[in-house]
């Protein structure tokens, strides 16, 4: 009995020592890499200081052994020259040990993200309570795919125009080689928007919330800067298109799937060509007639209209299809203007802001 229980104790004695080596050799592996995880945000943060960003902090932890690295900034501000700016209150920015070209961000407490685009304080928003995100960078560091899912976010245009969702998803990618001319992608988006509150300054005919929005599109040829009234000028005179492979739309009694190509006219102002699926296309018109979104002597005229260029859709025969353009800044069914858009002012260039 002596010999076995002599074997029996070399034995855990052997397996507690082979635990130990592996949690260290581990542990040991995971602070390089941890160690490394740090040099590595540090140049990115050193480098954007460098190129005049502002970027500061109050606190900063790393953790999550084994399988990953944590890092957790509080109070994080990121501001760079053209003035753009994010602030969230909490952030853990994760990546695993053995993989540095994706990071994952977890957005604990309000995030906000804003891009000025005039002198007299209108900007691009988004901000949201929690997200997350995760980003996959090339051997260069340049971003090739995004995702972003956030809660009770707010994006458009402030301080007007700002809707709010209960639930908001963004995808995008853009190709390891540029493209070449418009025959080719630039950037591929993709996103869904759930329980979506219309802002005031939007009056609608079918309330003030819309159930469900998603888009998925390819913006063609070289991204421009939309900033920049030169950029998106140059982008347009090469041909550049918006190719729009779905956006569908649940708003009260309007329920529109379609399809189509946007644009801008040579004022750069919006134009495309939609081919919709209308459901309860009879109950929708009569909506837009009694909120007085179609004026009286276009009635008859919107109604012979969808008679003779809509046709029963192919995914039922509650659905009707229907031409849809956009153009002379409106929304159109046939030759009806259904809904009129604001003009856009393009700044000549990005703003000049002081720094703060």
């Amino acid at each position: 009995m002596k010999p076995a229980l002599f074997s029996l104790r070399r034995s855990f004695v052997s397996t507690l020592a082979v635990i130990l080596i592996i949690t260290l050799t581990g542990w040991a592996f995971w602070s390089l890499s941890s160690s490394q995880y740090r040099r590595v945000i540090d140049g990115y943060i050193d480098s954007g200081r460098a190129a005049g960003y502002q970027i500061t902090y109050d606190d900063r932890q790393i953790f999550g052994f084994p399988r990953r690295i944590t890092m957790r900034f509080t109070n994080l501000h990121w501001r760079n020259d053209d003035g753009i700016d994010f602030h969230t209150d909490a952030m853990d920015l994760t990546v695993t040990p053995w993989d540095w070209n994706n990071f994952d961000a977890k957005i604990k407490n309000h995030a906000s993200l804003a891009v000025p685009l005039d002198e007299q304080g209108h900007s691009l928003l988004l901000s949201s309570d929690t997200g997350f995100a995760h980003t996959r960078l090339d051997a260069d560091g340049i971003w090739r795919e995004a995702r972003l899912a956030l809660k009770n976010a707010q994006i458009g245009l402030a301080p007007a125009y700002l809707f709010q969702a209960d639930k908001l998803s963004i995808e995008a990618s853009r190709p390891d080689t540029p493209p070449k001319d418009h025959t080719q992608v630039g950037l591929t988006v993709a996103g869904e928007a759930d329980v979506i509150t219309l802002p005031d300054a939007m009056p609608s005919p079918f309330g003030n919330k819309a159930a469900k929005l998603s888009a998925h599109m390819r913006v063609m040829g070289t991204v421009p800067d939309v900033r920049e009234r030169a950029a998106v000028d140059a982008w347009n005179k090469n041909s550049g298109i918006v190719e729009l492979d779905d956006f569908s739309i649940k708003w009260g009694i309007l329920d529109l799937a379609s399809k189509g190509t946007v644009g801008f006219d040579d004022d750069l102002q919006p134009e495309g060509a939609f081919v919709g699926t209308l459901l309860n296309p009879g109950k929708t018109v009569q909506s837009l007639i009694d909120q007085g979104f179609i004026a009286m002597h276009d009635q008859d005229m919107l109604k012979a209209v969808m008679d003779m260029f809509a046709k029963p859709s192919l995914t039922g025969s509650k659905g009707m299809e229907l031409p849809i353009t956009v153009q002379l800044g409106g929304l159109f069914f046939g030759p009806i203007r259904i809904f009129t858009f604001p003009e856009i002012e393009w700044p000549i260039e990005p703003p000049s802001i002081a720094p703060r």
